[in-house]
């Protein structure tokens, strides 16, 4: 069968399969395993990064570390998984389960907990709609300002003045009443209210003394 197990604790079996390196394990027609304590298990699997397991016919691990698990998967990035038939790791510290026009989507997934872990679509989806919450507020209190600024104040002479104002900002309509008021020659306070269709209001006083 012409199998090669070469260094102490190196295993080969299947014709060709080739284990060149200390406690290396090569299982299949030509398999490879050449670096310390890598294993190739499948057809042509090919462990030859320093060390890495390549599991599966034709499947390469050949970044240092990295695993390789599926019928032509590919781990050629150090520390670099691929998982599935067909999967391509090609960079550093990364997992890949599909390959570019060959995308898999990762199913069941439990919703994060800790900093490092993977999001779910329904963290993602809670997060946007809170995001829209944050929105809504956002624009709804700059159309009740708007409409607040466009309320008069009491002209000169006069003592007492109601006015209406109204805004409008990204599709948000608010719309403000107030009144102002001249107590003494020289100070005037002015009070408004401004609500949207959202049912949110925004409440503005103020005082002014002039010399």
């Amino acid at each position: 069968m012409c199998a090669q197990a070469t260094k102490d604790g190196a295993t080969a079996f299947g014709s060709n399969a080739q284990a060149t390196d200390a406690n290396t394990t090569a299982v299949g027609f030509r398999a490879l395993a050449s670096q310390a304590g890598s294993v190739a298990i499948g057809n042509n699997a090919q462990a030859t990064g320093d060390p890495t397991v390549a599991i599966g016919q034709n499947a390469l691990a050949s970044g240092n570390n990295s695993v390789a698990t599926g019928a032509g998967a590919q781990a050629t990035g150090t520390n670099s998984v691929a998982l599935g038939a067909g999967s391509i790791a090609d960079q550093a510290n990364t997992v890949s389960v599909g390959s570019p026009g060959s995308e898999r989507r990762i199913t069941n997934v439990a919703a994060g907990i800790n900093p490092t872990d993977a999001v779910n679509v329904s963290q993602l989806s809670a997060v946007k709609n809170q995001v829209g919450d944050l929105q809504r507020i956002a624009y709804s209190g700059v159309a009740m300002a708007g409409a607040l600024a466009g309320l008069p104040q009491v002209d000169s002479g006069k003592t007492f003045a109601l006015g209406a104002g109204i805004g409008n900002y990204a599709g948000y309509t608010a719309l403000a009443i107030g009144a102002s008021a001249r107590v003494s020659q020289s100070t005037v306070v002015k009070f408004g209210v401004s609500t949207t269709s959202a049912s949110r209001t925004l409440i503005n006083a103020g005082v002014g003394y002039s010399w």
